[in-house]
């Protein structure tokens, strides 16, 4: 009879607690960012403090290429997950742009509404550069190599009749980026990022005078009517330091994408965690600041089970 009231007593804690509370946690797990300048590096520390601190895990936060590293890694087991740009994450899962016969079938979308990722192109206030026509020819920093920035330049870029084979590229860590601009040894930087980007903030900071390029809004129409995963919005002067005036240019959503092949049980505990902590990923930089479940469930690629399971449990889906 004992053991009979032992076995129901079980029974009772698994429906009530639901197998998500016997999730093997890892030891170990990766979180891919970015670049150090860029808002990427900042957020994954802030979910990687998380992950650790709710979790009993030893979370870390990789610094990479950035969105298409991400993908990569996360796809071949190198990193659980990791934040990516929208337009990334749905060509890699469908097979489509650059990842034709290439489709990454071990990635999942995780949540959404992570941030809006600017493109940023920065240059000292007396260069002639005054438009992004001009970069033609110019020697431009990309941002570390490999990072999906570039293919989004060569598409705004291909607007104004040239891409990255018509520019003398560098490829270095932002921060880096904006240090070869103090220094004369590049002509613009180009950043892909949430705003505030800390490199620019950087910039600001030591004084030199700076100005942000604009996209020519007969040319974000044509963008955006193109490619469904831009937008067109204003980043204020308020922005940074010293910044003269208000630019309008393109932007691209963030995500997070998850291992596909990550436990059901392990993901949920993982999201709930994020979603109970939210103020921490929020305070990481202001790009996050927007965060919330009404937003989070709003992804370009099918969602995990796991991440679905708690978003449904929460009233979000």
């Amino acid at each position: 009879m004992k053991k009979l009231l032992a076995l129901a007593l079980v029974m009772v804690m698994l429906v009530s607690f639901g197998a998500s509370a016997f999730a093997a946690i890892p030891k170990f797990m990766t979180v891919g960012t970015g670049s150090t300048g860029g808002a990427y590096y900042p957020i994954g520390v802030a979910i990687a403090e998380v992950l650790t601190s709710k979790l009993g895990t030893q979370a870390t936060a990789e610094v990479t290429g950035g969105s298409l590293d991400n993908l990569r890694l996360i796809n071949d087991g190198d990193c659980d997950l990791g934040i990516a740009q929208g337009n990334n994450m749905m060509d890699a899962f469908n097979g489509t742009g650059d990842y034709v016969d290439n489709a990454y079938e071990n990635i999942n979308a995780m949540f959404g509404g992570l941030s809006k990722g600017f493109f940023q192109v920065v240059v000292l206030d007396n260069s002639p550069i005054q438009t992004m026509a001009d970069l033609k020819g110019k020697k431009v920093c990309m941002g570390p190599a490999g990072n999906a920035a570039i293919i989004l330049a060569d598409i705004v870029w291909g607007k104004y009749g040239f891409s990255t084979n018509d520019i003398k590229t560098t490829y270095v860590a932002y921060d880096d980026g904006i240090s070869q601009l103090e220094d004369g040894n590049v002509d613009a930087v180009y950043i892909q990022t949430a705003i505030p980007a800390s490199a620019i903030q950087q910039l600001a900071a030591g004084g030199k005078g700076y100005r942000l390029l604009s996209v020519d809004e007969a040319i974000a129409n044509e963008l955006c009517e193109e490619y469904g995963y831009f937008g067109y919005g204003t980043i204020a002067s308020t922005v940074y330091d010293n910044m003269k005036e208000d630019v309008n240019t393109m932007y691209v959503s963030n995500m997070v994408a998850v291992r596909a092949d990550l436990d059901e049980d392990l993901v949920y505990e993982m999201t709930k965690a994020i979603f109970e902590n939210l103020d921490i990923i929020k305070s990481s930089h202001k790009a996050a600041s927007g965060l919330s479940l009404e937003n989070a469930v709003r992804v370009s690629i099918p969602m995990h089970p796991g991440a679905e399971r708690y978003f449904k449990e929460v009233g979000a889906m």
